[in-house]
């Protein structure tokens, strides 16, 4: 599931230049060609076959990276005893709930990389003392700003945005959405990888059987 989570994020970045390239397209039709019909509805078709595309790999790698990241999630509970800040519904939830995804996956993904991490105790009562690490903060980073710059592109182009120094805007901040989205997806790669090995690394024994038992411990509802 790692494996099939980084080939979909590594399309996501394809896509990504693809639609900044789009932009490009569509300021430089309109610049050299001014109102031809025929050359901007060219323009405009290619973008919106590139918008689809990209939306639809985009779903597709969200997807298998949350159930990656659900079966990652659910191993960690195994191993450490230490509480998450979230429910295991917030797996999926923080990256739907507006506002809080800005900044509720890091701490997902924090929590589960500290309980996954050979040198957390099993017995350890709860996870957000734990520092984050640096791969998590350059990763989670990268995505918020190409996120964010590549939803004003998007708002740009929903509103119809037609004039010339408006559609220079857009080409210029989706290049550097596409940068960020580079980044973010090279991180996401390279923390997948993290993860797993940090998880291949720990002994597979349940929190509740490691070192000294604790009388009334219950092993976490699935």
């Amino acid at each position: 599931m790692g494996v099939s989570a980084s080939i979909l994020i590594g399309l996501v970045t394809v896509t990504a230049w693809a639609t900044a390239w789009s932009d490009w397209y569509s300021y430089h039709t309109l610049k050299t060609y001014g109102a031809d019909p025929d050359k901007l509805d060219e323009a405009d078709l290619i973008s919106g076959s590139l918008g689809i595309v990209s939306a639809l790999a985009l779903f597709a790698a969200a997807a298998v990276f949350i159930v990656w990241l659900w079966r990652v999630r659910w191993n960690a509970e195994m191993f450490c005893r230490g509480q998450h800040r979230f429910t295991r519904g917030w797996v999926l939830g923080c990256w739907l709930v507006p506002v809080v995804n800005l900044w509720y996956p890091k701490q997902v993904v924090d929590d589960i990389v500290a309980a996954s991490d050979p040198r957390t105790d099993p017995h350890t009562l709860t996870l957000k003392e734990i520092p984050g690490t640096q791969l998590v903060w350059a990763w989670w980073i990268s995505w918020v700003i190409g996120l964010v710059t590549g939803n004003i592109v998007q708002r740009g182009v929903l509103a119809g945005a037609s004039q010339l120094g408006d559609l220079r805007t857009n080409v210029i901040l989706s290049s550097v959405s596409a940068l960020f989205t580079t980044g973010a997806a090279v991180l996401a790669v390279l923390l997948i990888q993290r993860i797993d090995e940090l998880q291949s690394m720990r002994p597979w024994v349940p929190w509740w059987s490691a070192g000294t038992p604790h009388n009334g411990f219950q092993p976490p509802a699935r």
